[in-house]
């Protein structure tokens, strides 16, 4: 079953911050090092800390045995012997989120903002700009955009070609709306949004149609003692 995992970065503690990095890959170090906003760092850190500790807890081994590869285009994955779990990660705000299951999957979370329908004239699908405009109420119609934008941007990211693919080549509309199942290049895909906050959009995709009915929520309280219980 696809499972989805989130963690609220709000009251985050800084001082753990030199101890959390250890148990990430020397070269991520640097990038979240070089960060110039806090809020980044501690994101970019508590995504690879949650696919860390639901990897370790599911085969069973210490999370510094862990290791991590990328395809051709740059997608994240586990190392063999792990590579079985197939899993994605996105960020935005408050929120990080990761998606697992035994499939592809990818997942994306954005907090709303205002934006130009200009935007979706330009890069959307017809069908996809159709069931925005739809819609007359401003709220409503910036709902529609950021539930499209995450379904395109959770698919790219779960087969893996990063923006080879372009966003109007495709659509994630279908009678009347973005979840449920479509068939891309002869593959089936399933999409799937959730209430994570009233202020972001979450959407998830995956080869598989069983979706959990709920996002896990981990607490801090949850994810870092088991990291900090380590000795360096």
């Amino acid at each position: 079953m696809v499972q989805i995992y989130a963690v609220n970065i709000t009251d985050f503690p800084d001082e753990s911050i030199p101890h959390l990095l250890s148990f990430v890959g020397e070269e991520k170090q640097l990038r979240l090092s070089a960060f110039y906003r806090r809020e980044d760092c501690v994101r970019g850190l508590l995504a690879d800390l949650l696919i860390r500790k639901i990897a370790a807890e599911t085969f069973a081994v210490p999370v510094k045995n862990i290791r991590f590869g990328t395809n051709a285009y740059g997608k994240p994955s586990l190392q063999e012997p792990l590579d079985s779990l197939h899993y994605n990660l996105s960020h935005s705000g408050d929120w990080v989120v990761c998606i697992t299951d035994d499939r592809a999957v990818g997942i994306d979370i954005e907090k709303k903002h205002a934006i130009d329908l200009q935007i979706a004239r330009q890069f959307f699908a017809q069908e996809e700009c159709e069931f925005i405009e739809a819609e007359r109420d401003s709220e409503r119609w910036q709902a529609r955009f950021f539930t499209v934008w995450t379904a395109k941007e959770s698919y790219i990211k779960a087969i893996g070609k990063g923006l080879s693919l372009p966003l109007h080549s495709f659509s994630t509309v279908r009678e009347g709306t973005v979840e449920g199942w479509r068939v891309y290049d002869q593959e089936e895909w399933h999409f799937k949004t959730y209430v994570l906050d009233d202020e972001y959009t979450l959407t998830a995709c995956a080869q598989n149609g069983q979706f959990c009915e709920q996002v896990e929520i981990v607490s801090l309280d949850t994810l870092l003692p088991y990291f900090l219980s380590f000795s360096q």
